[in-house]
């Protein structure tokens, strides 16, 4: 009975996990880069290599993972984290246990990142809409892709979160320099 016992808890347990998993759906769709407007709030110091910012607040409830978050912190290296207590920037682009301490993570491009230069790169993020279709866009403008690719843009690209359906979109645009010895 014992034995039954362990095998059923040990299906159950896995079921639980993958149904957490299986809602989520990935769709490639082609579409309009559109940077943040000038009143967006500016994150200076994320254009550092390997930083993350203190908590932002994303503006409404953001479900991920079967979990609500209310803030944000944004990396160098092309992530967002949703663990407020976390401080690594992490610097290696896996999910060892080693990077524990910032996941969960949202990562349109997870890689040895930098801003570009202090006059075109730009960090920063913005809440558009009306609650309850509000959108938080943290974008990447005019960043490096490594960090040591000679100061000058290689791509722009943006997380948003939707508020009420908790979609996530990842939006690119690439600049005029080539990849660096890129890995994401």
């Amino acid at each position: 009975m014992k034995k039954i016992t362990l095998i059923l808890f040990a299906l159950f347990t896995c079921w639980q996990i993958n149904a957490q998993v299986s809602s989520y759906a990935f769709t490639e769709l082609a579409g309009t880069y559109t940077e943040n407007t000038a009143g967006a709030t500016t994150i200076a110091a994320v254009r550092a290599d390997t930083f993350i910012s203190t908590a932002q607040n994303i503006g409404f409830d953001f479900v991920y993972g079967g979990i609500t978050y209310t803030q944000f912190k944004m990396s160098s290296n092309g992530f967002i984290s949703l663990n407020m207590t976390g401080t690594t920037s992490l610097t290696t682009n896996d999910l060892s246990a080693d990077n524990a301490n910032s996941r969960p993570i949202i990562a349109p491009l997870w890689d040895d990142l930098d801003g570009a230069t202090p006059t075109t790169s730009l960090a920063s993020y913005e809440l558009t809409g009306t609650a309850p279709n509000r959108v938080l866009t943290v974008e990447w403008r005019n960043w490096e892709w490594n960090w040591d690719s000679g100061a000058t843009p290689v791509i722009s690209f943006q997380v948003k979160l939707y508020e009420t359906t908790n979609v996530i979109e990842f939006v690119y645009r690439q600049e005029a320099t080539a990849v660096a010895s890129g890995s994401a």
